[in-house]
């Protein structure tokens, strides 16, 4: 009699895929997460596949615990473990088998029964495919190499991939921001710039950008001087144009936004002109930084002003807002208009917190809506109580009862520090 992982895909694995697979499927290498954890299936043999599980060891390192069942030359089930660390979109385990083990017997001391027996290699593509390659050493008369492909048709309850640096958040975790400067590598050298990196529990953002340089064709290296094997150097071109130029990162992905599929922290970021560095963080790297307002000494008598217009989505095709901030020695004002959405309620929410709601209504055949905060509050404005510089700022429906879900974000923009 054939096991359970023995009966026919189109009865049992077929039904787990039409209901658990990942709806994921990026441009790009992905970075292996926990959401990466599920059941693998073999598309092109019969009933075999790979179980995973992405794991924790000492001092926060990944790892990789695949379970391959499959048969053995006598045509019965057979399983190996593989064990290796996780290094971007590929592991490399270690596999393992044991034998002379019978059902149900006693535990064992020592491990004299498990054995190493070969390699097995996973690199993924996205969150639903991959490649398994396989080396057998050569033991009980099994000698074998090869390559498969591999599908998943599982994943853990309630956990999506995003094949980015969010799906390893803490789901308890405070928000976190950070930022480091760029500086000119030669002495009295131009331009300069700035990264931030912004962490929350449902997704993540990074962001360089430059400044005062000639316009051209850029790189920016991200760890180039981690001697870490595990963590990868990242190169991205990126242009200069009128002597700005700047690169936006987002964990799960975005349009407009790259893929935020490596963890910045704890590196060196630089930008090359060629094989040449012209700016570098130096021996700097991402640290915390408390926002706060602008320092007026008093030279800028027409005091500050910064506006940003929201990024779209998707959610609502059309949707278009804007933020404003201004302060003079008198009055310090911030300000959320959104149009071309449908009436209702909506949620401004700062560094994911929510500080206001907009009403959006009809108005002259135009649906929009704004909301004003002003410090020293007047009888028209809600009281400005927080520092929206630097932050994370995003537009989401109100829920008609405050027990549902929180709908998805519809506008989002990171608002300019300066």
């Amino acid at each position: 009699m054939k096991t359970f992982f023995s009966l026919k895909r189109a009865s049992i694995f077929t039904l787990i895929s039409a209901f658990m697979l990942c709806t994921s499927a990026l441009a790009g290498d992905p970075l292996i997460t926990s959401s990466f954890s599920g059941i693998w299936d073999q598309p092109e043999q019969e009933s075999q596949g790979i179980i995973l599980q992405i794991g924790e060891q000492a001092e926060d390192e990944k790892v990789g615990i695949a379970y391959w069942f499959t048969y053995g030359p006598d045509l019965q089930t057979s399983w190996y473990l593989g064990v290796g660390p996780v290094v971007g979109n590929q592991i490399d385990m270690v596999l393992y088998t044991a034998s002379d083990i019978g059902f149900m017997a006693d535990n064992l001391e020592g491990n004299e029964e498990v054995v190493p027996v070969g390699t097995l290699g996973l690199m993924f593509q996205n969150c639903n495919k991959g490649v398994a390659t396989f080396a057998f050493d050569e033991v009980e008369g099994v000698i074998d190499a090869g390559e498969f492909p591999i599908k998943r048709i599982s994943s853990i309850y309630r956990q999506r991939c995003s094949g980015g640096i969010s799906d390893d958040s803490p789901k308890n975790g405070k928000p976190l921001q950070l930022e480091v400067r760029l500086y000119p590598v030669e002495e009295g050298g131009s331009g300069e710039g700035k990264a931030k990196f912004w962490e929350r529990t449902d997704r993540s953002d990074f962001k360089v950008e430059v400044e005062d340089l000639a316009d051209g064709d850029y790189t920016l290296r991200i760890c180039a001087d981690n001697e870490d094997p595990e963590v990868l150097v990242m190169e991205f071109a990126m242009p200069v144009v009128e002597g700005e130029g700047e690169l936006e990162f987002r964990s799960p992905e975005i349009e407009d936004k790259l893929n935020l599929n490596f963890d910045p922290r704890g590196c060196k970021i630089e930008l090359l002109a060629g094989d040449v560095v012209v700016l570098s963080t130096g021996d700097e790297v991402l640290s915390e930084k408390t926002p706060g307002k602008p320092d007026d000494d008093g030279d800028d008598e027409e005091g500050i002003e910064i506006e940003a217009d929201f990024t779209n989505t998707g959610v609502i095709e059309g949707a278009k807002g804007e933020a404003e901030y201004e302060m003079d020695a008198d009055e310090t004002e911030f300000s959320v208009k959104i149009k071309d959405v449908p009436a209702g309620f909506y949620g401004v929410e700062v560094a994911g917190l929510e500080e206001g709601q907009i009403e959006v209504v009809e108005d002259d055949g135009k649906l929009e809506g704004k909301i004003k905060f002003t410090d020293p509050q007047k009888t028209d404005t809600e009281e400005l109580d927080f520092v929206p510089l630097g932050q994370i700022i995003e537009i989401r429906p109100v829920p008609a009862d405050p027990a549902d879900p929180l709908p998805a974000v519809i506008l989002e923009v990171i608002f300019p520090s300066e």
